[in-house]
């Protein structure tokens, strides 16, 4: 773009993913997306800005090139009256602060609506982008509150620019709202540029290269055919027992909060029939639960599963060099980041959900819709070696073609220039 544009994300638990202080908010799919976005349009010389919830930081503070403003702590405010002070109060001021040309403000919520007003009052540009399926629905199921789902809706109708995951979401908000979108790819770090440690038996370069070459070599191009809440900042290293390996047959890694619609439960399952596997298992429940609680003990009675706990996002590269396959039982998702980290390693997914069906149209694991359909694709997988090359190959693929932070940006630069479209 010729001229610098200053553009205001909002994202109120942000602060932990654009390198705050860690542990000082959940750090989800949402915000991940933020962030990655708000550093490399810093990267590229734009007037960056970031509103969060206020953890004692300084305000305006600069993080990685965005300026950091701060709304209103969490918890402070008289119930029943804190929605206008602090909240509507503060975040309103620090929009202000902000003092933007464009606002930016992803998942549904009552933030959307606010952010949407402040925008109309002055006359700037808002971009609302969706976080998943669930902020699709007509019903809104994870608004629980009848003031969310009312500011939630006047701030997506009054975007001039809503942005979705997939197709599928697009056809939802023009089903459900009756509000036009576009579709832009989400986007990930390339984990494969990272110096974390290596799997087992070399590098990813090393393994592609000659899977690429036997793929050549046989007359296969799958894989250069045409053409998302993670796991919370803890932990800071991996166990020993993970490290040093010492798991038998394919190692599967499934990453998620433990709440029900990610059906961790369905992996115990699945493990009891398939004793030649080995399940690691990374993250936790955002808050206590008996849910979660039932999980843990659970997860003890399988000798093939392991509890990780909360992993700390700077290890993730090594958890996915050490897997073979990446696991999701979602009931449903938007774009999974874990997916896209994954694929910039070259780790194929076992799936219950596949976006816009990518996964099954350019190779880049297996589907199924049930345990036993799972189990099936899991052992089918453990016993392919060349046809898991080859998705390995295909996941590389697709992820430098779709979702590297420099191409969706390059994307998302045009939208907000006026001159382009995402999909």
């Amino acid at each position: 773009m010729s001229a610098p544009l200053k553009i205001c994300f909002v994202a109120l638990n942000g602060y932990a993913a654009i390198g705050g202080r860690a542990g000082t908010s959940h750090i989800g799919g949402a915000e991940r997306q933020t962030a990655l976005l708000a550093r490399e349009l810093a990267r590229r010389g734009h007037m960056v800005s970031l509103v969060v919830l206020d953890h004692g930081q300084a305000d305006g503070e600069a993080i990685q090139g965005v300026r950091v403003f701060k709304a209103y702590a969490r918890d402070a405010g008289l119930p029943g009256l804190r929605f206008f002070s602090p909240r509507l109060t503060g975040l309103w001021s620090a929009l202000r602060r902000a003092s933007a040309d464009v606002y930016y403000q992803r998942m549904a919520e009552q933030t959307t609506g606010i952010v949407a007003a402040f925008c109309r009052r002055h006359g700037k540009r808002f971009f609302f982008a969706s976080a998943s399926d669930y902020d699709c629905l007509p019903e809104l199921p994870r608004l629980r509150k009848p003031r969310e789902a009312v500011l939630y809706r006047y701030g997506l109708r009054r975007a001039d620019r809503v942005l979705v995951q997939t197709r599928h979401q697009r056809e939802m908000m023009r089903t459900g709202f009756g509000v036009e979108a576009e579709v832009l790819s989400n986007a990930a770090e390339d984990l494969a540029d990272r110096s974390v440690v290596s799997a087992p038996g070399g590098a990813l370069a090393r393994d592609a290269g000659e899977a690429s070459g036997r793929l050549a070599a046989s007359g296969s191009d799958r894989g250069a055919a045409p053409d998302a809440r993670g796991p919370e900042v803890c932990e800071p290293r991996l166990s020993e027992e993970f490290a040093v390996g010492g798991t038998k047959g394919l190692r599967v890694l499934w990453i998620g909060r433990y709440t029900p619609e990610k059906r961790l439960e369905w992996v115990f399952e699945i493990a009891g029939a398939c004793s030649n596997l080995t399940f690691d298992i990374v993250g936790d429940a955002t808050g206590g639960s008996r849910y979660a609680e039932d999980l843990k003990a659970r997860a003890k009675r399988c000798e093939n599963v392991r509890l990780l706990g909360r992993v700390a996002h700077e290890q993730i590269g090594a958890l996915y060099r050490r897997s073979d396959v990446l696991l999701c039982t979602s009931e449903r998702e938007g774009f999974p980041n874990t997916f896209l980290e994954a694929w910039s390693l070259g780790v194929p997914v076992v799936t219950t959900f596949d976006p816009d069906g990518v996964v099954a149209e350019f190779g880049l694991g297996r589907v199924a819709t049930c345990v036993p359909g799972v189990i099936e694709a899991l052992q089918v997988t453990a016993a392919d070696g060349v046809g898991r090359e080859r998705m390995r190959v295909c996941c590389r693929a697709y992820f430098e073609r779709e979702h590297r932070v420099e191409r969706v940006v390059d994307r998302f630069e045009a939208l907000l220039a006026g001159t382009g479209s995402a999909v």
